[in-house]
């Protein structure tokens, strides 16, 4: 199932036009392995992939159907598949399970945008800001402002922030908890990462 997850993601990531390096920076940074949350949605091996593609799924279907003016058509790819960067470096394995470890990076939005230049990926601002406020109103007061959440939300990058927003929060809500949830355990990719 792993494997497969990865082509699905690789397959996504090609989209955005990445070279070869950031492919294997997000292969050293763990990518590929980590688990979306360690109890919520996809809290197993791989389940930052399976969700990243499931948010992309969903982003480029609210997209279409907002037409929403992105600067480049690889945009919905790169926002949705690098969102929640800064899980990489949120989970650790340890004692035959993933473990929740403080991140050394601030915020989650901002940090995904700070980890995506880090290793060579360069964002347009409305990418930037689709990241930073993907959250929402659950990080007010964690990482932004309601002010600044507000001014935001009415900016030119509204529209974009609300769809990748939304792409996210119904990809978690309907992502199963762990792959052992699925009932067929098949080679499709459908069964844990599904289609909007």
């Amino acid at each position: 199932m792993h494997k497969v997850i990865e082509r699905e993601a690789m397959k996504l990531l090609e989209r955005c036009r990445f070279i070869e390096p950031i492919f294997h920076s997000l292969r050293k940074i763990g990518y590929f392995t980590v688990p979306a949350s360690t109890k919520y949605h996809l809290s197993c091996r791989s389940g930052l992939a399976a969700h990243s593609i499931n948010v992309t799924q969903n982003l480029l279907s609210i997209s279409n159907a907002m037409n929403i003016d992105w600067p480049r058509v690889e945009s919905p790819y790169i926002v949705g598949m690098l969102h929640d960067l800064v899980k990489c470096y949120c989970y650790d394995w340890i004692d035959g399970d993933w473990k929740y470890v403080q991140p050394y990076y601030p915020g989650h939005g901002i940090a995904s945008v700070m980890i995506a230049s880090g290793i060579g990926i360069e964002l347009l601002k409305k990418e930037i800001m689709a990241i930073t406020y993907h959250m929402g109103t659950f990080n007010i007061g964690k990482e932004y402002t309601k002010e600044e959440f507000d001014a935001a939300l009415k900016s030119d990058y509204g529209r974009c922030i609300l769809a990748t927003h939304y792409a996210d929060w119904a990809a978690s809500n309907k992502e199963p908890q762990t792959f052992e949830e699925v009932k067929n355990e098949s080679e499709d990719i459908s069964q844990c990462a599904y289609r909007a």
